[in-house]
């Protein structure tokens, strides 16, 4: 039998509107992934009982294990549902092209990932589904060369096989990835052309301990704590600007924008826009590391400021929901 192999597989995310159960009327969205390594695991639990034998007796199964990560490079189309079940909160407004405001708050029911492992595996196990996931973090990686990246960290409640998907046509946003190339970077509220690297992280704090007595192994629920956005920045030290902020203590914001055409959200001009609205860096000096040029790698912490709650980002795009 032919191996399956990755460039034969697809995946569908729904959501849920009740934790780790299927929607009545089920709309799953295909999902452009680079990686997803979401699986289950569960683990075998020994007997410690002395019955006059030093051999083992049959094992437990202990809990279900539900985790992984998904990798998308990032592209307006297609990531909207995602970053909504990243921060919480998501206002649409326009009429075709759209933009979709998202920023910190409770976190959404949950999402069923599935994945189709492609037509080499046949009947049950072809497809797997994922309840009861949410997010616990993302990370946005934004290099000096090449597709700009976001990591999700996802937990989740259960999975289990078959041998069709749970909607039979996903719909398909398209997808087109932006490449730093369409990067531009605002620091303070100021183009700043020193930047080699940046990521931006969130932090939604899944308590992953819930599971109950009767449940089958499976999480009862993955509530979230306190939101936390942290990342860094590495700079070529040109001045002391940025290295002055740390030391001072000096609130200041980050702006990432990927753009292509005028940016507007009609089709081929589509957005995104990363704010951070406040920030303060960590005070990190610059090394020497030898003859080479300088660099500057600041960690920074962004929080709340009356309402601006530490993260907003827009998209553009002519998708009217996400």
């Amino acid at each position: 039998m032919p191996q399956a192999r990755g460039t034969q597989t697809q995946i569908g995310i729904y959501e849920e509107s009740t934790y780790a159960t299927d929607p009545g009327a089920p709309d799953g969205k295909k999902l452009y992934v680079v990686t997803s390594t979401v699986k289950s695991s569960q683990t075998l639990l020994d007997s410690n009982t002395l019955d006059n034998s030093r051999a083992r007796t049959r094992p437990a199964r202990g809990n279900v294990d539900v985790a992984g990560q998904i990798s998308v490079e990032l592209g307006a189309e297609n990531i909207g549902t995602l970053l909504k079940h990243a921060m919480g909160v998501n206002v649409t407004s326009g009429a075709g092209p759209y933009t979709h405001t998202l920023t910190l708050g409770s976190l959404p029911t949950g999402l069923i990932v599935e994945h189709d492992y492609g037509s080499n595996i046949s009947g049950s196990g072809r497809y797997e589904k994922f309840n009861g996931m949410r997010i616990g973090s993302t990370t946005f990686s934004f290099p000096t060369e090449g597709y700009c990246l976001a990591n999700f960290e996802v937990k989740g409640a259960k999975s289990t096989l078959g041998a069709a998907p749970i909607d039979a046509t996903y719909t398909d946003t398209g997808h087109t990835p932006f490449s730093s190339f369409s990067a531009t970077i605002l620091e303070g509220g100021s183009a700043i052309a020193t930047v080699t690297s940046c990521d931006i992280k969130i932090d939604n704090a899944l308590d992953d301990s819930v599971f109950a007595i009767g449940g089958g192994g499976a999480r009862r629920a993955l509530p979230e704590g306190f939101s936390s956005i942290t990342g860094s920045i590495t700079a070529l030290f040109e001045d002391a600007t940025l290295l002055n902020k740390a030391i001072n203590d000096t609130a200041s914001s980050l702006k990432v924008t990927l753009a292509r055409g005028n940016g507007l959200g009609s089709a081929g001009n589509e957005s995104i826009e990363f704010l951070v609205q406040n920030l303060v860096y960590e005070r990190t000096s610059p090394g020497i590391e030898g003859p080479q040029g300088i660099l500057i790698q600041l960690p920074f912490r962004g929080f709340r400021l009356s309402a601006q709650n530490g993260l907003q980002v827009i998209i553009k795009n002519a998708v009217a929901t996400i």
